[in-house]
């Protein structure tokens, strides 16, 4: 058997319980099954962790035993594809739509896509804050073909459950009012990193619309005609003013 083999056999019967690897477990004091059994507790008992530390708020949700199922279910379904945990859980939320027990709580996909946001982003590159002054050496005439860049570190999520409310109120750390009012709908959410903090915000439509366009490289001008699509009264100085100041904004081509 080759090495590769070897591997992706062990690794076979420590995920999906493949009992064929026992013959390849050398002997010893312990039987077969059990030494196996060692490696799949401790295996999933590591990703099972991991899970937690990323989804604090759908563990309060749910509970442990719960959390626990859903952990086992998701590591057999989606295993590791990098040697960086940080990259593990991102698909979290496809498991949580079609988990059983979980049909009464909609919004729970929802919460774990912007709990993987806020990890995604913490995770992500620094950026330099904006130089305004690299603006005024572009014409009056070229403005409207700017691309403004967002900061790595920035997420965006719509969702028609009101999730920034739930996300806040299920931190194991929160101490505040603990009602949500589902009837008041959803919205769009910004995460971001700033400082080594993150953010979590609930923003406007029109503010939605533009980070966006400009996260998908659209010009300012087809950036802003969505904009006002969603907002016809859309101050976009004050819009521009905020997000450049708080370095939601970073960056931009012309």
């Amino acid at each position: 058997m080759q090495l590769s083999e070897l591997e992706r056999s062990f690794c076979d019967g420590v995920l999906a319980g493949d009992e064929g690897v026992l013959g390849i477990i050398a002997p010893g004091n312990l039987s077969e099954q059990k030494r196996l059994s060692i490696y799949r507790n401790n295996v999933f008992s590591n990703y099972r962790g991991a899970l937690e530390a990323v989804y604090p708020a759908i563990l309060s949700l749910v509970g442990p035993d719960f959390f626990r199922q859903a952990a086992q279910r998701y590591v057999k379904q989606f295993p590791s594809h990098s040697g960086d945990i940080h990259h593990y859980g991102e698909r979290f939320a496809e498991l949580l739509v079609s988990m059983p027990g979980a049909e009464d709580l909609a919004y729970l996909p929802d919460v774990a896509r912007l709990e993987w946001s806020i990890h995604a982003a913490f995770h992500a590159a620094d950026a330099e804050r904006l130089d305004l002054r690299q603006l005024q050496n572009i014409a009056p005439e070229n403005y409207a073909n700017i691309c403004f860049k967002l900061n790595p570190a920035a997420r965006l999520l719509e969702s028609p459950f009101p999730i920034q409310r739930i996300w806040q109120v299920n931190l194991p750390d929160y101490q505040g009012d603990q009602r949500v009012d589902l009837s008041e709908g959803g919205g769009a959410v910004l995460a971001m990193r700033r400082n080594f903090v993150m953010e979590v915000e609930n923003i406007s439509a029109a503010e939605s619309s533009m980070l966006n366009a400009f996260a998908r490289e659209e010009t300012f001008d087809q950036a802003l005609e969505q904009s006002l699509n969603a907002d016809s009264v859309f101050n976009v100085a004050a819009f521009l003013q905020r997000f450049v100041s708080n370095e939601t904004i970073v960056d931009f081509i012309s």
